[in-house]
């Protein structure tokens, strides 16, 4: 079997990531979870911290399968430096669909990875970074807890309270 790559900005992670994550541990030997840095979005926790959610977030039976990258290049230069067979990315929608299938023709025109299209589990389909995000910023976290895994949804907590990590 062979490992994969999971990117995404993960801010913050949640469980859709999560049962992505669980779904590819069924077909891939490891998965290395890239947490990057998005130029063109407005982060609300930093890298460092948005990588201590993903690690966070990571059922305990899976950790030693699992290699959490905090990472600020080109995620196709940690592909090709990594030796990556596979590429995954979570699909909900359509509108993922579409932007998904753009992403492949980058992955396709810079590495040898293959892309791998998987949906969350059905009760997390809806379940969105942005929407996550939204209540942090208005004040509903309690919200939020709905959306992330417990030991993740602390930590953010802790993080927006001027915890550790800033």
């Amino acid at each position: 079997m062979m490992k994969a790559v999971y990117a995404g900005s993960f801010d913050p992670i949640t469980l859709g990531h999560i049962s992505v994550i669980e779904r590819a541990l069924k077909i891939f030997e490891s998965i290395h979870i890239v947490v990057a840095n998005n130029r063109s979005k407005n982060h609300l926790f930093t890298l460092k911290q948005r990588a201590e959610l993903v690690q966070s977030s990571i059922p305990e039976q899976y950790a030693a399968r699992t290699v959490i990258a905090p990472y600020e290049g080109v995620v196709a230069d940690y592909i090709n430096a990594n030796g990556i067979g596979a590429v995954i990315r979570g699909i909900r929608n359509a509108t993922d669909l579409e932007y998904e299938l753009q992403l492949e023709q980058y992955i396709r025109n810079t590495t040898e990875a293959e892309t791998v299209y998987l949906s969350p589990y059905t009760q997390h389909m809806q379940t969105n970074s942005s929407l996550v995000r939204m209540f942090f910023q208005s004040g509903k976290h309690e919200l939020a807890s709905h959306y992330m895994a417990q030991g993740a949804y602390n930590l953010a907590l802790l993080y927006e309270m001027g915890g550790k990590s800033k």
